[in-house]
């Protein structure tokens, strides 16, 4: 009797998008990578499929009929069973509140159409990589006096709540939903600003200091936001439910 060869199953992706084209262009990517895909073409069609196939992620457009992205990926956070499912949104809203919108309402990541479907593939990679450490639950983080709590985005020092700019709170979300996570100035880039064209990296560090200044105890030597030579920032913070 021969023996018996352990086939690991394969991750499901569901892509939510009623452009069919764009839909068989992911879909083709995805399954060369060895993904399983499903398809959907509206919101409700998307919390369906999810109820019923648990899906290990999913590609979800902001712009869809029926329900739109962003009350898609709300309602799926507050259903027990796949609240923790990962979420890249794929869309051409590329200003900087949409994507802090994204980030709030709990996606995972926020990819702008036109879109390379390698660097697609790769952060699918990622998220699902980052998702099977834990599930991925809205928490509270701390540091010392600091207190960031990522359900409603406050940030409160000495429990006295801080003011921050659109693009402060752009960063600080990337960075805080990473903890342990060298990020780069490039990615950073990508969710505090839409039209790089003319923005420096640069742009990246006058803010991080802002940051710094208003929520570490002594910006000269963060503890929060600390700088990873060569590579960018990491965020070093605890978290408690």
């Amino acid at each position: 009797m021969g023996e018996e060869i352990y086939m690991p199953q394969k991750k499901k992706i569901l892509i939510v998008d009623d452009e069919k084209q764009l839909v068989s262009l992911v879909s083709l990517h995805m399954k060369m990578s060895g993904y399983e895909v499903l398809s959907a073409g509206d919101g409700e069609e998307a919390l369906a499929i999810s109820k019923e196939e648990k899906p290990d992620l999913i590609i979800l457009d902001l712009m869809l009929p029926k329900m739109d992205g962003w009350e898609v990926c709300k309602r799926l956070r507050t259903e027990s069973k796949i609240g923790g499912i990962p979420v890249i949104m794929l869309t051409a809203r590329s200003e900087a509140g949409d994507k802090l919108k994204g980030f709030e309402c709990g996606a995972d990541d926020y990819v702008t159409k036109p879109f390379s479907p390698r660097e697609l593939v790769a952060r699918v990679k990622r998220v699902l990589a980052r998702a099977e450490k834990g599930p991925l639950i809205l928490k509270r983080y701390s540091v010392g006096d600091v207190d960031i709590d990522l359900e409603d985005f406050t940030v409160k020092v000495k429990d006295k709540e801080i003011h921050l700019t659109e693009k402060e709170r752009a960063i600080l979300k990337v960075l805080v939903s990473r903890p342990g996570e060298p990020l780069t100035r490039e990615q950073l880039l990508d969710a505090a600003w839409s039209d790089k064209d003319n923005i420096e990296y640069g742009n990246i560090d006058v803010h991080i200091r802002h940051l710094r200044e208003k929520i570490e105890k002594d910006p000269e030597n963060p503890k929060i936001i600390k700088t990873v030579k060569g590579v960018g920032y990491i965020c070093e913070v605890s978290d408690h439910a």
